[in-house]
């Protein structure tokens, strides 16, 4: 679902008519992408969910990335729409049909438990009455709303049909102790004491899954039954003056991380993929700035090449440990 966002600020200011949502994001297909430039950008693929009231900006936003688009439009409904209001200034597959997308080597759900698993069951049975016999890397993003003890049961139990299981660090601690109003100190050793719950319980088909938590500023961890736990940085640190705001961060990391790790199969890359994907999505509002490869240079995002910032931060990480 493509949301249109209106945000207010502290100084009486707003802006409308900001694209945003999960999906844009995971906001997971900006992850996706950012790593995807030239003639791999169709390699991309995304469904998005509109009214009748999508601005073109945003139509031409999303076709100017040169990914395959499904564009479903609801002539009987608006556009959802979102308010976000900032109280202070510190910002810390129905529709498949007979799109080539149903046959993506990799697939990023946000949702609740009952949902994923209609969702992950009519893919593969899609998948299947296409001939398509190998399994594709499915990884789960949680809905925050659902994220509470109450539904630790069903999350258990639904993270078996999926590879990657990712809730932010807030939402695993929601997941075990329940929704508190109160702060909590972040303490590595409490999130993977809480992550192994669910690597017990098991992820994926044969209980080899990953858990990738994401943690803000404190970095990624990344655990599953067969690697010991191993945290990876984020690449902006706290109180970095380039993040301006923090929506649609921890899905473009997702979107990210699953592409990268359906193509490497190593986690550590994929992080810090992953990582460089999310700062991208930290420096304005909305989605980052594409500037189209000229005969000069390959694309940029705001102003930047995606595999310049991904070497710079490698570097800077192996500085740091040496």
């Amino acid at each position: 679902m493509l949301l249109l966002d209106e945000l207010r600020f502290p100084n009486g200011s707003k802006v409308i008519d900001v694209p945003g949502g999960s999906g844009l994001y995971g906001q997971a297909t900006l992850g996706a992408r950012l790593f995807k430039s030239g003639s791999m950008a169709s390699d991309v693929g995304c469904i998005v969910i509109a009214g009748n009231d999508l601005p073109e900006s945003a139509v031409d936003l999303l076709k100017s990335w040169e990914m395959t688009l499904l564009l479903v439009r609801d002539a009987d409904k608006p556009c959802t729409r979102g308010l976000l209001q900032y109280e202070d200034d510190a910002f810390g597959p129905a529709h498949l049909g007979e799109s080539s997308l149903v046959f993506a080597s990799s697939f990023h759900f946000l949702a609740v438990p009952e949902d994923l698993e209609i969702q992950v069951s009519m893919l593969l049975r899609m998948r299947e009455e296409l001939g398509v016999t190998e399994r594709p890397l499915i990884v789960w993003e949680p809905a925050p709303l659902g994220c509470d003890s109450v539904n630790l049961a069903s999350h258990l139990k639904a993270c078996r049909l999926v590879d990657v299981f990712s809730p932010n660090r807030s939402e695993l601690r929601y997941l075990i102790e329940g929704k508190t109003e109160s702060e909590v100190e972040f303490s590595p050793s409490a999130v993977e004491a809480q992550a192994r719950t669910f690597l017990e319980a098991g992820i994926g088909p044969n209980g080899d899954g990953l858990a990738i938590i994401r943690s803000g500023e404190h970095g990624v961890l990344t655990m599953s039954n067969n690697i010991k736990a191993e945290w990876f940085p984020a690449y902006y640190e706290k109180g970095a003056t380039e993040v301006i705001d923090a929506t649609g961060a921890g899905n473009t990391f997702v979107g990210a991380f699953a592409v990268a790790f359906q193509e490497t199969k190593n986690r550590k890359e994929a992080s810090l993929r992953a990582a460089v994907a999310a700062s991208f999505a930290l420096e304005q509002f909305g989605p980052p700035k594409l500037t189209a490869s000229s005969g000069s240079s390959g694309e940029l995002w705001n102003g930047t090449d995606v595999l310049s910032r991904l070497r710079d931060f490698k570097t800077r990480i192996y500085e740091r440990d040496i």
